[in-house]
């Protein structure tokens, strides 16, 4: 339902993916030149191939999410839905904190140690990264248990008992999202996408569906953590089947071998990025939940994920372009990346145009769908798919930054960025509410991008985003002019 801001750790995959001079992917695999690796499912399906069937997974998830968070918050009401969105952004937090940023690493090093044919240091990745997040999220359990009985008293009852259930949770998220990294990386991308995209709400669809039209007693908040409890361990086990199905059979028949300095180097600055943008997305939900304000967090929550749609095609054009912009900066081909980052901020923008128009101009007959309290939530859409359509317009900053051997700086202004956005939720909404939140999330993207842009000018000698394309303009009507 609230979802990690998947579509923007895009960058982050592909900084894991991608080539750099620093140390990247090409170099782990012996220098082999990008644009001969494929791209794409296990068939070897060409890029455009597999990211439009990935694309289709997003907008089949999302449509489906859409479904659910309506059913879901009609059933069981505003509050009651703001108690869930709110533990459940928490549960997702600490469940991709428990990953340790393998999840996103693993795409590293799995792809470059087949390359290699060195099967032993791919067992032992794997295997590694599982023990990681298993003992870090099972931590995590342990000490929310406590913390939740110990503060019971003081808590409502609905809160304790989702907090509970949401907690318990965790370590099968966690484990999720390093058996769909490594399923990835072996080339099963749909596999690994839709477990989490389609399984997940359309399991919570049916129980509370089921809970509704059996006439159960208690429809609230736990009803819908416990079937997303549920959709977690379904999710751990299908994509174990399909780790099975993908895992080379040189894999059997090896001992593992650790290199764990190796894995932690660049997995830290991932980390820190991964972090950072769970908090990003998840500011505002957890702030006024820690207010007190969940029914508001609902709304907020709702409002947010309508958003998300308006950066689908932003997902679509960073899958496609992210690549090719490590191979030119590896050839050192400036007018190439010049030419790549303006062409993917007007494609972004175009597709984050036609999204965000009808989302707005629709905004409160689909927020209507959830329940007359959810109208509210028409405000927060309008200010954060401005943010949104901004965002796109700068074009693929995060890319450039992080698959350009300057992870930590993307790490770093990234990380600053988060604080802030949450520092200034809780102080906005104070006296704005969930208004102040959007706000808060809203101001924070646009000096995130700006300040990224600045970084791509001055650093990588690149005009950002849509100037690019503005300044190109002139120059090609002279060279019209003159016949060229």
């Amino acid at each position: 339902m609230t979802r990690n801001s998947d579509l923007r750790l895009i960058g982050v995959d592909a900084a894991a993916t991608g080539e750099t001079r620093e140390g990247g992917f090409g170099r782990a695999t012996g220098g082999t030149p990008i644009k001969t690796m494929s791209a794409g499912d296990r068939s070897g399906q060409p890029l455009g191939r597999a990211s439009i069937a990935a694309f289709a997974v997003f907008v089949v998830g999302a449509v489906l999410t859409y479904v659910a968070q309506v059913v879901t918050a009609r059933i069981i009401g505003a509050d009651s839905y703001g108690v869930y969105a709110y533990v459940l952004a928490w549960v997702t937090l600490l469940g991709y904190f428990s990953t340790l940023g393998f999840h996103v690493s693993l795409l590293r090093f799995v792809p470059a140690y087949q390359a290699k044919e060195e099967w032993a240091l791919v067992r032992g990745v794997i295997l590694y990264s599982q023990r990681g997040a298993a003992g870090t999220a099972i931590s995590i359990v342990l000490i929310g248990v406590c913390g939740i009985i110990g503060l019971h008293g003081s808590m409502r009852p609905e809160l304790a008992d989702t907090f509970l259930l949401g907690i318990a949770a965790v370590p099968f998220l966690a484990l999720h999202l390093i058996g769909a990294s490594v399923v990835r990386a072996f080339g099963g991308i749909v596999m690994a996408l839709a477990p989490e995209r389609i399984v997940r709400d359309g399991l919570l669809l049916a129980i509370v569906a089921a809970a509704f039209w059996g006439n159960l007693d208690r429809l609230d908040a736990t009803l819908a953590m416990a079937a997303t409890l549920l959709g977690s361990l379904v999710m751990l086990g299908l994509v174990g089947i399909f780790l099975r199905r993908l895992r080379p059979p040189a894999l059997d028949h090896v001992k593992p071998a650790y290199t764990a300095e190796d894995w932690w180097r660049p997995t830290l600055p991932l980390t820190v990025i991964m972090i950072a943008d769970s908090v990003m997305s998840r500011s505002g939900v957890i702030a006024l939940g820690l207010a007190g304000n969940t029914r508001d967090a609902g709304i907020f929550a709702v409002a947010f994920s309508m958003t998300i749609l308006t950066a689908l095609p932003r997902m679509a054009v960073a899958t496609v372009f992210a690549p090719t912009v490590s191979a030119l900066f590896a050839r050192e081909d400036q007018a190439g990346l010049q030419s790549l980052s303006a062409k993917a901020a007007c494609l972004s923008l175009l597709g984050t145009a036609c999204a965000a128009i009808p989302l707005l101009l629709l905004a409160q007959p689909l927020l209507a769908w959830f329940g007359r309290d959810f109208v509210a939530g028409a405000p927060i859409v309008t200010i954060l798919v401005l943010g949104e359509v901004f965002a796109a317009a700068c074009g693929p900053h995060q890319h450039l930054v992080t698959m350009t051997g300057h992870e930590r700086t993307g790490a770093a202004m990234l990380a600053v960025c988060a604080g802030s956005n949450f520092t200034a939720c809780m102080l906005m909404i104070d006296s704005l509410g969930m208004t102040g939140a959007a706000l808060a999330r809203t101001a924070t993207l646009i000096a995130w991008n700006v300040a990224m842009g600045v970084f791509v000018y001055r650093r990588l000698h690149l005009m950002p985003g849509l100037v690019a394309s503005i300044k190109a303009v002139p120059a090609r009507k002279r060279a019209a002019d003159c016949g060229v």
